[in-house]
């Protein structure tokens, strides 16, 4: 498992230069800066609790969880290595740079969380 974890995420850094290109949806970007939706630790977009989701963006978020997963399966299946671990692998990448200030997450043991400019993302355990 180690193994397998090691491999997928010396690939993160590809699978990271990818996934901006499904996250460029202003309507995404807009709702991550409004605090409706946010990263998760399994490496999807997800609903911030008490948030009022619309029909579409809730499409939306879907869609890009599609378009993640279909990434991630493509990238495992070439690394041989499970389409879960490709994903966390991805998801240490997102938790470690691309989280603003500001904006929502959820960590591993699934509380929602909000990144200050004092405090850091607090990281998935199988990020170290």
């Amino acid at each position: 498992m180690i193994r397998a974890f090691t491999i997928a995420a010396l690939t993160a850094a590809t699978l990271a230069l990818a996934a901006p290109a499904i996250a460029q949806d202003a309507a995404l970007n807009q709702a991550r800066a409004a605090g409706l939706i946010g990263e998760q630790a399994d490496g999807y977009l997800g609903f911030a609790p008490g948030a009022n989701i619309s029909a579409t963006l809730r499409g939306r978020v879907e869609a890009n969880n599609i378009q993640r997963r279909q990434l991630y399966t493509r990238r495992a299946t070439e690394r041989s290595v499970s389409v879960n671990h490709m994903a966390a692998a991805v998801a240490c990448e997102v938790f470690e740079s691309r989280i603003a200030v500001g904006e929502r997450y959820r960590d591993e043991a699934g509380q929602w969380r909000q990144r200050t400019a004092n405090q850091t993302v607090t990281m998935p355990s199988f990020c170290s």
